[in-house]
């Protein structure tokens, strides 16, 4: 046999030779190009960390790079290796196995999938690895068969991974799977759903918070740079009476905290610091800041929250947090993610905050080394605010448009993907993507408020690039070879690089950390793009009810089965109807709205309608806007199709005084009945109040700008 011996150019072709198949090493596409400088760089370092010395590292590696050549996704093939190399150690640890020639997928295989071994295993575990194992060894000998010659075939035998003559139909467990796969998502839904309008207004709230702490920031920076010696600086501000706190800092650069905290440094670092050398010289200097408390401005009483993120930092859980960390610190910190509901089964030590890109929550090496030596928190600024704007946007895209995340990631400034038009005098706003499964643009309806949260981002760009236009970035997720060949101008980048899924992930973890979400067994659930789709589908339909056909063509799925399970009432919404039935039966029970809808819901409400045929008439409290039939037969009082205004807020006080009356009234005629509709005007007026009071308070920390005090 003879293949070419040409050195391939990957800078991890030193570290392969001489541990794995030379002849692998050597193999190229029908190009000539060598299939290793094709793999991705996580790839062949989580291949190079963790299996090369294991007996089936020929095997995975010859996966590897066929599946490189075959165009797949790097999170495709990280999701293989992972459950592939993680299951053959526990059968070759479990069975004893020295080597692959040793391995029988009928007896060790087949005994693994019949729970005979490892019965803690989960039937989902159980179905990746037969799923994934048989289509690595159905598509690499598929490739070498079309790709090699018969000499060449017959030497890649060897390192094949042998087929198992059974498939998921002999096993239980791949429907199990499946359905509990199904009913996990479900209950994660109906712990979600409720709370859709929360979620956006804290995104929008803690957003606001993060954009003042980076004003004071950058103003405080400004006198300091007019002061000779300055830092440390120590500064304050006043946050919106909503909160209610004052929060305090110091502003350190680099300098100034190795003088400071001198007694905690080497003499030599000391004295480079001192002369302003080298890595503390002007050039490389850098400020940050330490957050040192918080105080309630009304009552001193009472604790203050002060900002949210700050036990991320407290707790070292930011990043990739397990590196040069002891077994007991691990399990410390596992402890706490666990608590916050990250981890599982595949994660034994939990990155929720590790964004895996530059610039976004990562903080500088100077602050991650020595942020311990502080009395506060401290951390960087500009890497928290550009996570905050980034988690900004996709949850408001994953919560009103229902778009999956690849789709999230097209959306760029050119003209063919953001689409603006006016009919009848209003503007309407979308954004063109190639949906999943799909070859073709299609339109995404968006609102008023999503684009001004796309000119927020692209303000940060230009910012970040000292530039008025954003460059154009290659797209780093799915399908990117073939869809996606030329660099666009993509909203979701930074550092000239394309963000990718765990980026926007992480981002909208940091801005939603420390809401609480838990299923009805009490089991704590985290936000994912993929959850927050199903909440947006099960919303549409069961609550909005919006036909389901018309819902699939919002999710763009072409599948109506699919849809249907997506949008599946939940537990809850179930337990909800009946309750209503039993209401309208017992006409005693009363039970408390759950959550009241937050300013972007509303506004996104208004603008959805805007663009029909809506009646828009003025009502008790607000502005009626569907075009429907009356879905309370003019009950208006409480209605979901109705935006409350602050302008009318005094017809909702003058609601609930007139029921107060009602109800002594109907009361003495002994029409309990009558009763118990003047108390729930009641309740629904005074919620409407508080929807009011949301909105006032949304406008007013928009225009709000903090004033910093400083100690100079």
């Amino acid at each position: 046999m003879t293949l070419l011996r040409v050195k391939p150019e990957s800078e991890y072709y030193s570290t392969l030779q001489g541990k794995v198949d030379d002849n692998i090493l050597h193999l190229q596409d029908v190009r000539g190009v060598f299939l290793l400088d094709k793999v991705n760089e996580r790839n062949i370092k989580y291949f190079i960390n963790q299996i090369i010395e294991m007996p089936w590292c020929n095997h995975l590696l010859l996966a590897i790079l066929i599946q490189a050549d075959r165009n797949l996704d790097s999170a495709t093939t990280d999701k293989m290796l992972n459950s592939i190399h993680s299951r053959m150690n526990d059968l070759f640890h479990f069975y004893s196995i020295q080597e692959m020639r040793e391995f029988n997928t009928d007896i060790h295989m087949y005994d693994y999938l019949k729970e005979k071994c490892y019965p803690e295993h989960s039937n989902n575990k159980r179905r990746a690895f037969l799923t994934e194992y048989r289509s690595v060894a159905y598509n690499t000998k598929k490739w070498l068969t079309q790709k090699l010659n018969q000499e060449q075939q017959t030497y890649f035998e060897q390192l094949l991974f042998p087929l198992p003559s059974f498939d998921s139909r002999d096993f239980s467990f791949s429907k199990l799977a499946i359905e509990q796969r199904q009913n996990n998502r479900k209950d994660e839904t109906d712990a979600i759903v409720p709370y859709l309008p929360e979620i956006r207004a804290t995104a929008r709230f803690r957003w606001s918070q993060m954009k003042r702490l980076r004003d004071a920031f950058y103003k405080a920076i400004e006198e300091v740079q007019k002061l000779p010696n300055c830092p440390p600086l120590e500064f304050h501000y006043d946050e919106p009476e909503r909160i209610g706190e004052r929060l305090y800092f110091r502003l350190w650069d680099k300098q100034s905290f190795v003088l400071h905290y001198q007694e905690q440094f080497p003499e030599t670092v000391v004295q480079v610091a001192n002369d302003r050398k080298g890595t503390y010289s002007d050039d490389n200097n850098h400020f940050f800041v330490e957050y040192v408390k918080a105080e309630r401005l009304d009552d001193d009483t009472e604790e203050a929250d002060g900002l949210w993120f700050t036990d991320i930092i407290q707790e070292g859980v930011l990043g990739l947090w397990n590196q040069n960390a002891t077994e007991e610190e691990m399990k410390q910190k596992r402890t706490v993610l666990n608590s916050w509901g990250y981890g599982g089964e595949s994660e034994k030590n939990p990155t929720p905050f590790k964004s895996g890109h530059k610039g976004i929550l990562q903080q500088s090496t100077f602050v991650s080394l020595h942020k311990n030596k502080a009395e506060g928190v401290l951390f960087d600024v500009e890497p928290f605010y550009v996570a905050c704007t980034f988690g900004l946007l996709a949850i408001d895209v994953f919560t009103t448009t229902g778009a999956r995340i690849n789709e999230l990631l097209q959306i760029n400034s050119t003209k063919e993907c953001i689409q603006v038009k006016k009919v009848k005098d209003k503007l309407h706003y979308s954004f063109r993507a190639i949906p999943k499964g799909r070859d073709e643009v299609e339109e995404f309806y968006i609102s008023k408020q999503t684009m001004e949260y796309m000119q927020i981002v692209f303000r940060m760009l230009k910012d970040h690039y000292q530039s008025d236009k954003i460059p154009s970035v290659e797209y780093r997720y799915e399908n990117r070879i073939h869809l996606f060949p030329k660099p666009k101008p993509y909203y979701f980048q930074y550092h000239n690089t394309a963000l990718g899924r765990f980026a926007i992930t992480s981002s909208i973890r940091f801005l939603l950390h420390a809401l609480r979400f838990e299923t009805q067994e009490g089991t704590p659930v985290t936000v994912k793009s993929h959850l927050l789709r199903h909440a947006f589908a099960t919303e549409a339909v069961q609550r909005q009810k919006i036909p389901i056909d018309i819902v699939a063509k919002i999710l763009h799925q072409r599948d109506l089965n699919v849809t249907g399970y997506y949008s599946a009432p939940t537990a809850t919404q179930v337990a909800q109807s009946v309750s209503e039935l039993h209401d309208l039966i017992a006409s005693y029970v009363d039970i408390d709205e759950a959550i009241l809808r937050s300013p972007e819901e509303l506004q996104k409400e208004l603008e959805d309608h805007n663009s029909k045929v809506g009646v828009f008439n003025k009502v008790l409290g607000g502005t009626c806007v569907t075009d429907y039939v009356c879905p309370t037969k003019m009950a208006c009082l409480g209605c979901k199709a109705k935006i409350p205004e602050p302008e009318q807020e005094h017809e909702l006080h003058e609601v609930i005084e007139l029921s107060k009356d009602m109800e002594k009234r109907f009361a003495i005629m002994g029409l309990d009945v009558e009763v118990k509709k003047a108390k729930e005007m009641r309740k629904q007026a005074r919620i409407e109040l508080k929807e009011i009071e949301l909105i006032k308070q949304y406008r007013e920390e928009l225009q709000y700008e903090p004033i910093i005090h400083s100690n100079k």
